[in-house]
């Protein structure tokens, strides 16, 4: 998984959500960095490349589709619920890395500090 860092070209001109998703990048970046230093299962590999290339078509859009906002916290929570818990876990394939708990624990937070769809909290 290759690090995203911040770019002035993912402003928007809303300071909160320019907020939101310096947030988000500080997520995949941690994640990152986190994957570089303990062994992990081959689907957390996956899962972060997934959750990566969210992130960065999220940003690559926002500017000029400011709808994209909603629709990318849909996909990344639809994205936990899905593959959560991993496939590896209690299995031989897993390295009890505690990479997918903080993970997870970590994009709940960002989806829950937002302003975003979603229909577990009416």
């Amino acid at each position: 998984m290759r690090a995203i860092r911040w770019n002035k070209r993912y402003l928007t001109g809303d300071p909160a959500l320019d907020e939101r998703n310096r947030a988000l990048v500080a997520l995949v970046s941690d994640l990152h960095a986190e994957l570089s230093s303990a062994e992990h299962c081959q689907d957390m590999n996956e899962l972060a490349e997934r959750l990566a290339a969210m992130a960065k078509e999220r940003l690559s859009r926002l500017p000029r589709d400011p709808g994209v906002a909603g629709d990318s916290e849909t996909a990344i929570r639809n994205l936990l619920k899905r593959d959560f818990p991993l496939a590896a876990l209690s299995t031989p394939a897993c390295r009890e890395c505690g990479l997918c708990d903080l993970m997870s624990e970590r994009v709940e937070r960002w989806l829950s500090e937002g302003d975003g769809p979603n229909p577990d909290n009416s």
